[in-house]
């Protein structure tokens, strides 16, 4: 049987050589074993069709070696490994593959070579098998190495043997798993749709690396065929009784059935993302229960994001990556101080050596090392430099005394040793990116209500689940999901996640783009026409009322429900599935027609639509009251302004005429009208 690797997803990094952050749930568990017999499960056939997978791994020249896992399911031995290396750049060195540190094949660098070789059970650590690749440039020097590249790719593992079914709830879930599958009971309740979201996230959580898939229980059978072994399937159904764990078999994979009802139901599920579930060692437990780890603060060492040994040595420019998302400091944060703390070797005589440290490619300080053998760095990130996952990049630039770069590496190497529990990002909770998929996971924190739009319960928690899944990929802390009313998170000030909504729903939580006929204009970056009547569903990110929002919805002429369905489900297994996961989002909108790949858009490209123009009505008659109030009263100002100033005038007048003397009369007029009269 040939297995292959689940597809590896970015976790918390942004290049191809990280080093891993290796998360770890703080959940307590309650566990007491309970007496009734169990079902066991069928074992897993032995042969089984080749999943083919995008797993990879990348190692650039002369880095150190590069990883990638392997889960092995007990009872199987792995006796192949095949793949194919593929060497970008120049071709111009040692390509070389391991087993858990054993050399399996060392080749002259080619654009490609070939891997095919055999493996055995001493191989396999910890129920994995762990595949090393590294890049050994043919010319090394003190300062420069190749920046060609190394990738392995199509990894698959043929096997041999009976795969051995878990006798105990413990066994269920061993160090790593290839996929996990969760089906949805066709009329789930409230508590039973809280459960399954909550166990989507605790297995991203635990197993990072696996498939997670949430179908209808109609479609188990299909989703299941041709699962390499070792894949699981976790049912939750509702019961009156105590929330019990019971092991058992379906569609020729283990079955894990968790029953109960209301909150212990949900808090059960999350305890499945704990390794203490290694505690149950029996088929069936009772009591099952956890609490929700503590969420992470706002001052973070570089220990506790992962890097428990950060050094660099050499001449040239070495330097060690480590990745930083925003829900690692427990939420969204509007800055990020750095403090870096370390030791370095002595620098020689006329050499040169300066660390370095960047943000997501951007410089944020530069010091010399010089004066001693201790140092400090202190940056700050600026706020245009933070994103939902960040890259936290130093480097160590030293060239030897006199620049002489022609002597062989390693000798009297330059070293800088990090302390890394003492060097420290400290952030200051708030907003950094600008409204859309950029704010989530962090925008969440570590509660997700979750509201549905409509009666349709199965369909709307198979998508809500698929998407809880696909945005714990992307979190440090277990996401902790719940099931809300839809007036509960409309009148509430929490960042939600709303599933199969109406035009209603999109109206009232004021949706940049309504459920309803709408067109596009085509500025620079995008084009995409919509017809007025073509069916349509839409992934919205969007904030309202100072939180943020996830609304899932479609629109269908006449009121299509399947049609709208279809729509929704395709956009949460398109999230789920496309390469780079939530992280490959961007902008606000992610809108689908029956026909056609996803586009994402920016709200600012749609025409108004009625809905949103109706919003602003009654803001629309306001203003124009006010402006017809404002002009009656300039008028009725320039009325009276001119009548003052005509009084004023005749007042004037008067007043200049009465100060004027009388002019005597002439005596010729006086003897004539003397005459007359």
């Amino acid at each position: 049987m040939t297995q292959t690797p689940a597809r590896p997803r970015p976790r918390l990094q942004t290049r191809p050589h990280p080093v891993r952050i290796l998360l770890a749930s703080a959940a307590t568990l309650a566990l007491a074993a309970a007496t009734a017999p169990a079902a066991t499960a069928a074992p897993a056939p032995a042969q089984g069709s080749a999943r083919q997978t995008s797993s990879s791994v990348s190692a650039l020249a002369g880095q150190a070696e590069q990883m990638v896992v392997v889960p092995v399911t007990a009872g199987l031995e792995p006796t192949r490994v095949k793949g194919t290396i593929a060497v970008s750049g120049k071709p111009e060195g040692t390509v070389r593959a391991t087993v858990n540190g054993r050399v399996i094949l060392e080749s002259t660098a080619a654009a490609t070579v070939p891997l095919d070789e055999a493996v055995s059970s001493a191989d396999v650590v910890g129920q994995q098998l762990s595949v090393g690749l590294q890049f050994i440039p043919a010319t090394q020097t003190m300062c420069a190495l190749s920046n060609s590249t190394a990738t392995l790719s199509n990894l698959s593992v043929d096997f041999s043997g009976t795969a051995k079914a878990p006798t105990t709830v413990g066994e269920f879930f061993p160090a790593s798993v290839p996929a996990v599958v969760l089906p949805v009971p066709a009329d789930p309740g409230a508590d039973v749709s809280a459960a399954i979201m909550t166990a989507s996230a605790a297995m991203a959580h635990r197993y990072p690396e696996a498939s997670v898939s949430v179908v209808p229980d109609a479609e188990l059978a299909a989703r299941t065929a041709g699962l390499p072994a070792g894949s699981r399937i976790i049912s939750v159904v509702a019961d009156s009784g105590a929330t019990n764990t019971q092991l058992t078999a379906a569609a020729g994979l283990p079955q894990l059935i968790l029953s109960g009802h209301d909150e212990e139901l949900r808090t059960a599920a999350r305890a499945f993302a704990s390794d203490k579930t290694a505690l149950a060692v029996t088929s069936s437990v009772t009591g099952l229960t956890s609490a929700l780890p503590a969420a992470p603060g706002l001052v973070q060492s570089l220990k506790d994001l992962g890097s428990t040994t950060l050094k660099l040595s050499g001449y040239g420019t070495p330097e060690s990556y480590v990745g930083v998302s925003q829900s690692q400091f427990g939420g969204p944060v509007s800055s990020v101080k750095v403090q870096l703390k370390g030791t370095h070797t002595a620098v020689p005589d006329n050499a040169q050596a300066q660390l370095s440290v960047f943000w997501n490619d951007y410089l944020l300080s530069s010091k010399n090392l010089d004066g001693g053998d201790a140092f400090t760095v202190d940056a700050e990130v600026p706020a245009g430099q933070l994103q939902a996952k960040n890259g936290l990049r130093i480097r160590l630039a030293a060239l030897p005394a006199g620049g002489d770069c022609t002597g062989p590496a390693g000798v009297m190497p330059m070293e800088v040793t990090l302390d890394t529990a003492g060097s420290t990002l400290t952030a200051v909770r708030g907003g950094s990116t600008k409204a859309g998929f950029a704010r989530f996971p962090q925008a969440f924190g570590q509660g997700v209500p979750v509201a549905f739009g409509d009666g349709h319960a199965q369909p709307n928690t198979v998508n809500a689940a698929t998407l809880v899944a696909s945005l714990q990929r992307d979190s440090a802390t277990l996401l902790d999901t719940r099931v809300v009313g839809l007036d509960t998170l409309a009148s509430s000030s929490e960042s939600g996640l709303v599933v199969g909504a109406s035009a209603e729903v999109a109206n009232k939580l004021s949706a940049p783009l309504r459920l309803a006929e709408f067109r596009t204009i085509a500025p620079a970056d995008v084009e995409y026409g919509v017809g007025t009547t073509a069916p349509f569903g839409v992934l919205e990110a969007f904030e309202q009322g100072g939180r943020d929002l996830l609304l899932l919805g479609a629109w269908a002429p006449e009121g299509d429900a399947a049609a709208a369905s279809t729509l929704q489900a395709s956009l949460a297994s398109h999230v789920s599935g496309v390469e780079g996961g939530w992280a490959s989002l961007s902008r606000n909108l992610l809108v689908t027609q029956p026909s056609g790949t996803p586009v994402l858009l920016e709200s600012n490209v749609l025409v108004p639509q009625k809905a949103v123009t109706d919003d602003y009505r009654p803001y629309a008659w306001w203003i124009g009251g006010a402006v017809l109030v404002l002009g009656l009263a300039f008028a009725l100002r320039t009325v009276l302004v001119r009548r003052r100033a005509k009084e004023a005038q005749a007042y004037v007048d008067a007043e200049q005429a009465a100060k004027e003397p009388v002019e005597p009369a002439d005596p010729a007029e006086s003897a004539e009208q003397a005459h007359g009269n």
